[in-house]
């Protein structure tokens, strides 16, 4: 049972890690859509935030292999030994991309390890859910909190997809305002992406509160 209980201090570990970092950056983005500063200002906080989200990214992917090997460690998770290590490796592999992505980012190398991110996000949006569902109608046994729980990651890795997607047109509106001066105009072309943004930052901090619950209930 130790090596469970390290496991579980793991998981532990990853979820402060992401949600406390995560928040510096929810943070570093409001003070970034304040025209009120400077120019200056606001380039070096977004560029903090940036940093700072690397860390989350890690812990969003990290914590998948980490949860399931808890569940099949105590039996609540049918499967295989090849199928976990495999999962493991899907994990490293998918890891591997995102620290990539943050190694080459501004490039079309980190560009590329981007699409490859999203591609690992969408398999696990289709197939997590899918073992949920699979578990609801009777077709593998797996504890009904559990199957929340996959179904709960695989919510988070759509709504991760839709967080890029909204967080993509904001540095184009940041270079406007940059080369061409602060309008209200400019301003509102860079809010309304962020605000999207936050939306799908919260979606996700819901789901892993509820995941969390879910896990430490297990109702």
């Amino acid at each position: 049972m130790l090596s469970i209980s390290l496991l579980v201090y793991a998981h532990i570990l990853l979820m402060v890690f992401w949600l406390g970092t995560d928040i510096g950056v929810f943070i570093a983005g409001l003070r970034f859509m304040d025209p009120k500063r400077t120019l200056a200002e606001r380039a070096a906080v977004i560029n903090l935030g940036m940093v700072i989200d690397r860390f989350p990214r890690i812990c969003f992917v990290a914590i998948l292999p980490v949860g399931l090997q808890i569940a099949y460690g105590l039996g609540f998770l049918p499967l295989s030994a090849r199928i976990m290590a495999g999962v493991w490796i899907f994990s490293a592999a998918w890891l591997g991309s995102v620290i990539a992505g943050m190694v080459l980012m501004g490039t079309p190398g980190g560009q590329r390890w981007t699409r490859v991110q999203h591609a690992f996000l969408a398999v696990s949006a289709l197939l997590l859910p899918a073992a949920a569902i699979a578990s609801w109608t009777g077709r593998i046994s797996m504890p009904g909190w559990l199957s929340a729980k996959l179904a709960a990651y695989g919510a988070m890795c759509v709504f991760a997809l839709l967080l890029d997607r909204s967080f993509a047109p904001v540095f184009v509106a940041f270079g406007a305002i940059s080369t061409q001066g602060s309008t209200p105009e400019r301003e509102a072309s860079l809010r309304a992406p962020m605000l999207r943004t936050y939306v799908w930052v919260l979606a996700i901090y819901a789901a892993v509160l509820v995941s969390g619950f879910l896990g430490t209930a297990r109702p």
